[in-house]
């Protein structure tokens, strides 16, 4: 099995700032200075939009403090620092090896995925990182956990890293990992989504990790709790069930909520609250349709499977998702930020009695694929763009 490449590249600490008044916000394809993706739009006010670092094919990201964060490169399988002002590090030592398909079209989605911190990561130093990893039986989604250590210096390094999660049943496809994490906010397990690994009857089969949302405590083993931990025929580490590829997920701040966006077959993209032992229905319940056009499942509902919260009629490709609670962008607060990949987007949407009641496409005109999305300290909303010139963006009011 051929092994990813890990060509180096020297860090970038670009960084730029643009300001769209609301007037440029409505204007389509405005030209911008020559270092600029291009232009942004959003209805609401003027943003501030600042590169932060450049990274390519960035993935996931997490803040270490006000100044600090953390980036993933997927297909790179690299993991930097970055400090605001400063752009990212070089590679940071000791990440794990990625598996990454090598077939006969070299297609994979295969890398480094997302990054999280332990909750209690100022005493025990623990990040975690899910990632595709080989097995002799094929591979998969996994997670590897690790100690960061000379971040406050020159030379930050991962320290004692071990793989402490692997799905079962790999295979050899290079399609469909999933790969967010999220902490539980109370109880302080981790939670990871698994894609369905392209064959979408997996989803369906609770002794199987693919199309799936696992949860475990923080050593990799099945959490207390679980579902479907005490029985035989099911797998102790499954959560919920019946999904395509989750990569984006969060709990809704000051609640115990889980939710999550997932990519529709084409067209079909959904918003989802995670319950314990619930199935979401895929390949039955679905919006979408299969890339030839033909019909998927059976439609939009099926007895004892969830339905979506929401299905997009326009197609986003999520990817990364975040609550919005801070204090810069006042309209926001309350509201899902979901990354775009297809529609090139940040999506708003304002969810209200368990539906969708509002929804904005904005930074249409950075025409950028957005990966993830999270929401500074102070407020401010941090974006990473997927493309081989990533970057890292942070948006404020302007």
């Amino acid at each position: 099995m051929r092994r990813p490449d890990f060509r180096e590249e020297s860090a970038m600490p670009t960084r730029r700032t643009l300001i769209f008044a609301p007037a440029l916000l409505a204007a389509p394809h405005i030209a911008l200075a020559h270092d600029a993706p291009r232009s942004a739009s959003a209805q609401r006010g003027a943003v501030r939009v600042e590169r932060m670092g450049q990274a390519e094919h960035p993935w996931g990201m997490a803040f270490l403090d006000g100044e600090r964060f953390l980036v993933t490169e997927r297909n790179a399988g690299r993991l930097r620092l970055g400090r605001v002002g400063g752009g990212l590090s070089e590679p940071i030592a000791g990440a794990p090896e990625v598996y990454r398909y090598k077939g006969p079209t070299n297609r994979s989605q295969g890398g480094m995925f997302d990054v999280a911190l332990h909750p209690r990561f100022a005493e025990n130093r623990l990040v975690y990182l899910s990632h595709s990893r080989w097995t002799d039986e094929g591979g998969g989604t996994a997670v590897t956990r690790a100690r960061l250590e000379g971040a406050d210096g020159r030379s930050p390094r991962l320290e004692g890293a071990e793989t402490i999660f692997m799905m079962n049943n790999p295979d050899g496809s290079g399609l469909h990992f999933g790969g967010r994490l999220a902490f539980h906010p109370q109880d302080g397990t981790l939670m990871l989504s698994i894609g369905d690994r392209r064959n979408m009857n997996r989803a369906q089969d609770a002794s199987d990790h693919a199309g799936s949302i696992v949860r475990m405590r923080d050593d990799g083993s099945p959490a207390e709790g679980n579902p479907f931990r005490s029985q035989q025929d099911k797998d102790a580490h499954i959560f919920a069930i019946g999904l395509r590829n989750v990569q984006g997920m969060a709990f809704r701040p000051g609640t115990t909520e889980l939710w999550a966006n997932d990519h529709g077959p084409q067209k079909g993209d959904e918003i989802h609250r995670i319950e314990a032992g619930k199935n979401y229905g895929w390949p039955f319940v679905t919006g979408g349709v299969d890339y030839s056009g033909a019909r998927v499942g059976e439609g939009t509902r099926r007895e004892s499977m969830e339905p979506a919260v929401h299905i997009f009629e326009e197609t986003v490709g999520p990817s990364g998702l975040a609550f919005y609670d801070g204090p810069v962008f006042g309209e926001w607060r309350g509201h899902a930020l979901h990354g775009g990949l297809a529609a090139k987007a940040l999506v708003r949407t304002r969810i209200e009695n368990g539906r969708v009641a509002e929804k904005e496409w904005m930074l249409r005109d950075l025409d950028r694929r957005i990966r993830d999305v999270k929401v500074h300290r102070d407020g401010s909303v941090w974006l990473l763009t997927d493309h081989e010139d990533g970057e890292v963006l942070r948006l404020t009011a302007g």
